[in-house]
């Protein structure tokens, strides 16, 4: 039996039930002019670059975890990838669909549980990208998801993920203090956060502005916060290997200063 979807609960951000607002403050790289942070353009563009050539050198079928609605599945998919796309979130998969059919790609995307999942193909290459893993808080939901990776990878595949790597001085910024994230167009987001130190999450409030329209959303959800070292010890238990680690889609070494832990790993020999 084909155990696609589970109905166990996650955290998600509140967007990914609105994908039309989503995808304007998230573009594809094709379309990210919108974006009025230079660095944040390059990294969206830098993003899809990266996925794409990591996903044509496995040369196999390639499962995404997290698809949204298609932001890298579609320009991987044209790229003469088989690739398979999983998401929670069913608004964020029709719109998916609609993309792919727009674009004449054919991409069978799946409702699934990225902790859970029970497909009936193995994978030389599993991504994960744009911290999709941070919406799982617990040690056994990582571990879940890990292993269900590990039992869908293909010999000699390859888990890649990115995920942001945390500053302690943003975990201890003023939880009363609005600090910008991203301005689209004409709508531009603040944040509040806190940070459970104990649970190892944060808790963040977004507000989105536009002209004439002062905090017209705004948005609560959460995220984990995974350190370096123990994203090391995570991955060990559960049968895994860090092969590459870069700070930035750019493949920039990985360092104290990287904003990004950008994941290249393989299933260690038991």
């Amino acid at each position: 039996m084909l155990d696609y979807h589970s109905t166990c609960d996650m955290d998600p951000c509140p967007l990914y039930n609105e994908p039309e607002l989503y995808d304007s403050l998230f573009p594809d790289a094709r379309d990210c002019a919108s974006v009025q942070d230079e660095l944040r353009r390059e990294r969206m563009v830098a993003s899809e670059r990266f996925y794409l050539e990591e996903a044509r050198k496995t040369g196999g079928r390639v499962l995404e975890l997290g698809c949204g609605s298609g932001r890298l599945t579609v320009p991987i998919a044209q790229s003469g990838i088989e690739i398979i796309g999983a998401d929670l979130s069913k608004s964020m998969l029709e719109t998916a669909r609609a993309k792919a059919l727009r674009e004449e790609v054919e991409i069978q995307f799946l409702e699934a549980d990225m902790r859970s999942f029970d497909l009936p193909w193995t994978f030389s290459a599993i991504l994960i990208p744009g911290n999709s893993l941070l919406h799982l808080f617990t040690h056994e939901d990582l571990m879940q998801c890990f292993r269900s990776v590990r039992r869908h990878l293909a010999p000699n595949g390859r888990l890649i993920f990115d995920i942001s790597k945390w500053d302690i001085a943003m975990l201890a910024r003023d939880p009363g203090k609005r600090y910008p994230v991203l301005a689209v167009n004409d709508v531009s987001i603040e944040e509040t956060a806190t940070y459970d130190s104990a649970e190892q999450i944060r808790h963040i409030v977004w507000y989105l502005s536009k002209p004439g329209a002062t905090d017209f959303r705004v948005i609560d959800y959460s995220l984990r916060v995974i350190f370096p070292q123990e994203l090391l010890l995570l991955l060990d238990g559960a049968g895994f290997r860090m092969d590459i680690r870069y700070g930035e889609f750019t493949r920039e070494p990985f360092q104290s200063s990287s904003p990004r832990q950008v994941c290249i790993c393989s299933a260690s020999v038991p």
